[in-house]
């Protein structure tokens, strides 16, 4: 128990407010309205690669402007990734050495690549993080 709390629901407070912190640092570390109009000229530019894709000429010049969008895409969401990886990879390792072994979620069945009928502390903190992230960046509006 910590902070008396059981293991699940440590980790599942611990992953929301983790997730809030990533939500907000991409927030405030990336040019919103730059990532929308990148992602908007992604998404038209791999509709007209599909459309194109009888003319090998003009998918190479569309997947040359793909390519070159994506690389400001990628330059944009490095920043807030470097600010969030070593506070993770600090968190990551107390929580490995704390909760070593131990079922946080017992299940009914058993996870067949684990070959264990509970998740770890690994396997709550994921679940738990992918619903909290999507939910946080929509109603912070995060690209």
């Amino acid at each position: 128990m910590v902070f008396g709390l059981s293991p699940a629901v440590f980790i599942v407070s611990l992953s929301a407010i983790l997730s809030l912190a990533v939500a907000l640092v991409y927030k405030f570390a990336t040019d919103q309205v730059l990532m929308r109009e990148l992602k908007k000229e992604l998404k038209s530019l791999q509709q007209k690669m599909r459309e194109s894709k009888e003319n090998p000429e003009k998918v190479k010049e569309i997947n040359s402007k793909l390519m070159s969008t994506n690389m400001k895409y990628m330059k944009q969401s490095m920043r807030p990734m470097l600010i969030t990886m070593i506070p993770f990879i600090l968190i990551y390792n107390v929580l490995r050495k704390m909760y070593v072994g131990i079922a946080v979620i017992p299940l009914p069945f058993e996870i067949p690549i684990w070959h264990t009928p509970y998740l770890g502390w690994f396997g709550t903190y994921f679940l738990a993080s992918i619903i909290f992230t999507t939910v946080f960046r929509k109603l912070l509006k995060v690209s």
